[in-house]
């Protein structure tokens, strides 16, 4: 286990766990980022793919700025929620606006996903976004969500499919590269993976629905602040982008065509949106 009073030591969040990819959107404003992202995709509309009951004890895993965290403790005043992340900054956020906000009812731990600091069968309703896409083997990951949660209790994991890779028109030279780069920083197509790792791992009842990502999926021309989203990952992921791509040139190159595409108002970008639900 993640020995809690390691809680306030520094954390290089580049590293991560050894089973996880480099998280390369990282920079010092991405907590503040994460919170823009959260009110565009609109995380309310996610609450109804989690039946918590009022004194349900739930679990956030991969919390970052704690929005959801948040907006589950807001929502059940009576449950209990927990937000874990590998991250001390985001962890040091998340407390803060738990604080500003009057939240008696949430709490923040640090923690790796795949050696959660909880005892077997500690949570009613286990939740993550966003999350295994940046994970080696997501499937362990996922293992590990089943062994803390309660029986009978339910896993929720919220994952796109065809994540910065589904455009029209098609430049498909442009769209091949893409796709290669991004394969390079996450897993773009997790969402279609979860449910089948459910199986394997002997959830019960396990489910899918899905709708679009309304964060990432672009008609017409983008607005300013799903531009700046992009532009503050890619800004923060430039240094990896350039030891993929050979150099700075090519770097900037590549993230000034993406941006133009996005700026096109005659073209479109798709991305779905996986929730996989597994009970256990």
């Amino acid at each position: 286990m993640v020995p809690i009073a390691t809680r306030r030591h520094a954390f290089d969040v580049g590293r991560m766990s050894e089973l996880s990819l480099p998280y390369v959107i990282h920079s010092d404003g991405e907590c503040e980022r994460l919170e823009q992202q959260a009110r565009l995709a609109n995380i309310e509309n996610h609450l109804r793919h989690l039946p918590i009951a009022q004194s349900d004890s739930v679990l956030d895993v991969g919390c970052g700025s704690g929005s959801m965290a948040r907006l589950i403790a807001r929502s059940f005043p009576r449950a209990r929620v927990t937000g874990v992340d590998i991250c001390e900054q985001y962890l040091d956020f998340a407390e803060r606006k738990a604080r500003d906000e009057g939240l008696q009812n949430v709490n923040f731990r640090r923690g790796d996903v795949f050696e959660l600091p909880f005892a077997d069968a500690t949570f009613d309703v286990v939740w993550a976004k966003y999350l295994l896409q940046w994970l080696k083997q997501p499937k362990g990951a996922l293992a590990e969500l089943k062994r803390v949660t309660k029986p009978g209790g339910l896993v929720v994991s919220c994952d796109f499919a065809g994540f910065a890779s589904e455009h029209f028109p098609v430049d498909a030279e442009f769209e091949h590269q893409l796709r290669d780069v991004m394969a390079c920083v996450v897993d773009g197509n997790i969402g279609r993976k979860v449910a089948p790792y459910m199986i394997a791992l002997g959830f019960r009842d396990v489910q899918v629905e899905t709708e679009t990502d309304t964060l990432f999926t672009v008609i017409g021309s983008i607005d300013a602040d799903r531009r700046r989203n992009w532009e503050t990952q890619l800004q923060a992921m430039r240094p990896h982008l350039i030891k993929l791509l050979g150099s700075e040139l090519n770097a900037d190159r590549l993230v000034k065509r993406f941006l133009a595409y996005y700026d096109d108002p005659a073209t479109c970008s798709f991305t779905s949106l996986y929730f996989t639900r597994g009970r256990v």
